[in-house]
Parts: structure tokens; C-alpha cells; sequence
């Protein structure tokens, strides 16, 4: 039995992320085979938010064991990265339009940046079973969640401060796509 990685394709910018992102809302088979970015690099420049590796695990992204079966043995066995639609950005968290995990001062950062966001309450994507009694069917219904968050920009006045420019609610989904694109439906 092998062991080795495998290598999953990942969308290279912006509009290569929405495409995947449109196939895994609409939870369409092929969902789950292009990674919305690629998990080690820095967020495609193409992106309005800087996503860098800690915010995988928000994004669906991560490293899961694969395994082929051949003559119900196991052939050949690897990790890899898998994309799923399960998004879950948490309150707290900040996140800039640019990456300044170099940046130690708040001065730097603020100087680096054109806006960031402040995330509020948050409920994550989840999948509910509901079994219907009249056809005697099971369906899956999948809840987009919620985050609410600030939108800031640096104070135009000398200091180190920034404003809140806008309060946003989306669903998970749509603040993913607000993050790749800066497109909200708001």
C-alpha cells in the first residue's frame, strides 16, 4: 500500500472562486472538486478580503484522508485537500483587504490597508435531515448561517484610528462571496 499526497486544483483568482463557489451552494456533485483557493498560498490578489491559511478551516478547506479500493482492499492511500460548503467565519475575527501578517504595529496595518472587517455574531452552514411523512422521503435542507459584520476604513484625519462605515448581515454564504469579490447583495 502507497502513501502520498495528492494534489487538488484550486481556483487561481476571483472569478474562479465564484464559479466554485456557485457549484458548491448549489450543492452540486462536482462541488467539492476545486478548492476556492489554494490552501498554503496567500489569497489571490484578485480577492477584496485577505484570507491567509488560518481562515481555512472558515472557508471548508481542509485535509482529509483519501483512499482507493481495489479488490476490497486498500490500494493505495493519501491526504489531500477537500472544499466543502460547510463555511463557518467566527465572531471576533478580523479580516483585512490586504495580507499584513508581516505588519507588527497597528500603525503599519493601518497604513497598509484601504478597509477590513470586524466579524459579529456568527451561526454556522449546516445540513438538517427532514424526513417527509406523505412521499416517504428524506431530504437534506442545508442553512446558509449567518455573520454580521463592521466594515472599516482608516480615519482620513492624522491618528491611528479607522470608521465604521457600514453594519452588514449576510449568510455565510454570501459574506464567502462578499470576501472573493466584494460583491454584496445588500
Amino acid at each position: 500500500m502507497s502513501s502520498s499526497t495528492q494534489t487538488a486544483s484550486y481556483a487561481d483568482d476571483a472569478a474562479g472562486a465564484e464559479a466554485a463557489l456557485d457549484l458548491l451552494i448549489s450543492g452540486s456533485r462536482k462541488g467539492g472538486k476545486k478548492l476556492l483557493k489554494c490552501p498554503s498560498d496567500p489569497t489571490p490578489s484578485s480577492w477584496h478580503l485577505c484570507l491567509p491559511p488560518h481562515f481555512n478551516a472558515a472557508l471548508g478547506l481542509k485535509f482529509a484522508y483519501k483512499q482507493k479500493v481495489t479488490n476490497r482492499q486498500v490500494a493505495e492511500r493519501w491526504k489531500e485537500w477537500v472544499q466543502s460548503g460547510n463555511f463557518d467565519f467566527n465572531e471576533g475575527s478580523i479580516i483585512y483587504d490586504t495580507d499584513v501578517c508581516g505588519l507588527n504595529t497597528w500603525g503599519e496595518k493601518l497604513a497598509a490597508i484601504e478597509s477590513y472587517v470586524v466579524i459579529g455574531k456568527t451561526r454556522p452552514v449546516s445540513l438538517r435531515i427532514i424526513n417527509e411523512d406523505v412521499t416517504d422521503s428524506v431530504k437534506t435542507h442545508r442553512d446558509p448561517g449567518l455573520v454580521t459584520f463592521k466594515i472599516y476604513v482608516p480615519d482620513p484625519e492624522p491618528g491611528l484610528t479607522s470608521i465604521c462605515i457600514r453594519e452588514v448581515t449576510l449568510t455565510q454564504d454570501e459574506f464567502v462571496r462578499f470576501a472573493i469579490s466584494g460583491k454584496s447583495p445588500s
